[in-house]
């Protein structure tokens, strides 16, 4: 039985690039490592028996996480990873309440990829709707935990409109 499952530089690596960004599939993070595929399976198999990562599937991928990351925010990293999602939601972070058309207007995303995210994120709890006469509205349930999040995590990001955006609320917000 190996001692420290850290112990070979490849798994030091990988264990920092799941680190740095968290919900990241095996192929993003052998993309950032540059492993073999083969060697990237093998290694975070074995990170994650040791107990250092978690891997929970989620369709027909699996998401890794660093032991460390809190369960309640795993859901929300998942979703994180997609940039078209992390633009709706900077869009309800700097206006709750928004309608369809306005967070079409917002983020240049369509009808239908709106549609998918504000499904996916009202099923973890993330998003609520309202009414403003016949349009539906919506607004994060938590804005606080949603604006941590991202801000905590956002150099895994690798969107620079993103990481603009947090890096002003994060100034604004310290933890």
């Amino acid at each position: 039985m190996e001692e420290d499952p850290l112990a070979l530089e490849t798994r030091r690596r990988l264990y920092e690039a799941v680190r740095m960004a968290p919900g990241t599939g095996a192929r993003e993070v052998q993309r950032r490592v540059g492993t073999g595929w083969g060697e990237t399976v093998y290694h975070l198999d074995r990170l994650t028996t040791s107990g250092l990562l978690h891997r929970e599937r989620s369709g027909y991928q699996d998401h890794y996480f660093v032991a460390t990351v809190p369960l309640a925010d795993r859901s929300l990293l998942k979703i994180t990873r997609s940039r078209s999602a992390r633009r709706l939601l900077i869009a309800l972070l700097e206006a709750p309440g928004s309608t369809v058309p306005d967070l079409e207007t917002r983020t240049g995303l369509s009808e239908g990829r709106l549609s998918v995210h504000l499904r996916r994120l009202a099923e973890i709890r993330v998003v609520r709707t309202g009414r403003a006469g016949r349009l539906r509205t919506f607004e994060l349930t938590d804005r606080e935990r949603v604006l941590r999040t991202l801000v905590a995590f956002r150099r895994g990001f690798a969107d620079e409109w993103i990481e603009r955006t947090l890096e002003t609320w994060s100034e604004l917000f310290r933890p």
